[in-house]
């Protein structure tokens, strides 16, 4: 009696068992898995295209310093004081993309601890250059390519208060032609206690 009701048992699993179509060959089977079972790597992109982190406090506040830059340039001194050294930069960075950074902005924003400055395509002179190399002297890399209002006074000085400066790209510059002025910068090129790489992009001299 007890082994018919365990041959019985084992049918009624074998039954169960066959209903489950838990062969991997079968077609059905394949397709309730794929269906049915998301993958570990379709989980995770999905929670990747889910999760947007909101933008930091430090973000936001340099977003709106920069979209009204212009109307704080008098008062940015003050503002700025506190500020630590990456915000100046940051704010820099945000005034000569927007065509702002001139004189009065950078001096506002030089800072002591800056190794690295980049005032391409800006309307810097040589005042506010020298302001800056003079408080800014352990710069090691400097851009000033295609600086109209820079002359090579402005880079003169550059050279010799920046005694860390290892690269210096300079160019897209269109000097007048003044013999002397040129004359003094390469002279000036050539016996400086400066061993860092010029490099020269697109020089002319009208």
């Amino acid at each position: 009696m007890e082994k018919e009701e365990a041959d019985e048992s084992i049918g009624s699993v074998n039954t169960y068992l066959h209903n489950l179509q838990l062969n991997p060959n079968s077609d059905k089977a394949k397709s309730t898995h794929k269906s049915h079972a998301p993958t570990l790597q379709s989980f995770e992109f999905s929670s990747l295209v889910k999760r947007k982190w909101p933008p930091s406090l430090v973000s936001l506040c340099i977003g709106v310093v920069g979209r009204h830059l212009e109307d704080i340039i008098d008062d940015l001194a003050e503002i700025a004081s506190t500020f630590p050294s990456d915000i100046k930069m940051a704010l820099v960075t945000i005034a000569r993309r927007r065509k702002l950074l001139n004189d009065d902005i950078i001096i506002a924003l030089a800072d002591s601890s800056w190794e690295i400055l980049d005032i391409s395509g800006s309307d810097v002179s040589d005042f506010g250059l020298c302001h800056v190399v003079k408080i800014s002297k352990n710069l090691r890399a400097v851009d000033i390519s295609r600086c109209s209002r820079l002359t090579p006074t402005g880079v003169s000085k550059l050279l010799q208060y920046s005694h860390s400066l290892q690269i210096l790209r300079w160019g897209y510059t269109l000097f007048p032609r003044n013999h002397f002025l040129l004359f003094r910068l390469f002279e000036i090129l050539r016996y400086c206690n400066c061993t860092c790489s010029i490099v020269f992009v697109n020089f002319k001299c009208s």
